[in-house]
């Protein structure tokens, strides 16, 4: 993923938003990742602590879409003239979260891309064609892709480029 983001970054030169469910107590630790593997930007986590595994956990895995949602919506309000390109990974909510925004703000998503996570136990259901064909109805298909190796994507990303 790393190099993906990387030929985003020297094709379109965006500003970068890491959007993640992940709780704040994590910030050292995603912080010190992210900037030896992708282009700089500003680190969005959740507000939510924890004591113990239960906790985290849940924090993982509870409301994660009505949060991407609320802190992409206040991204829109910040910055309603930019677009932006979506990316994510099938572990969680974000195919519904992302085409949600899509539909509220079609003007603003440019594209959103979903990696499908492969290498996690018990993905099969999340992984199902249907369920991205659900989270993305009324989104057209060239505005969404689910993907399974980063390459694949160097191509749609240097049309984005054509079309600025």
């Amino acid at each position: 993923m790393p190099h993906l983001y990387e030929h985003i970054d020297k094709e379109l030169a965006p500003t970068w938003f890491y959007l993640s469910s992940s709780p704040y107590n994590l910030y050292p630790f995603l912080r010190s990742f992210l900037s030896q593997e992708y282009p700089p930007g500003t680190l969005i986590l959740r507000n939510h602590s924890w004591m113990d595994l239960s906790g985290l956990l849940k924090s993982f895995t509870k409301g994660t879409r009505a949060y991407k949602v609320d802190r992409m919506e206040k991204l829109y309000r910040w910055f309603p003239k930019r677009r932006v390109i979506c990316i994510g990974d099938s572990t969680q909510s974000d195919p519904e979260a992302y085409a949600e925004i899509y539909r509220r703000h079609k003007q603003w998503v440019r594209a959103i891309y979903i990696r499908r996570v492969t290498d996690v136990a018990n993905m099969e259901e999340k992984n199902k064609e249907k369920r991205f064909l659900k989270a993305f109805e009324g989104v057209p298909d060239d505005v969404w892709r689910v993907f399974d190796d980063p390459v694949h994507l160097y191509r749609e990303v240097d049309m984005l480029q054509r079309e600025d």
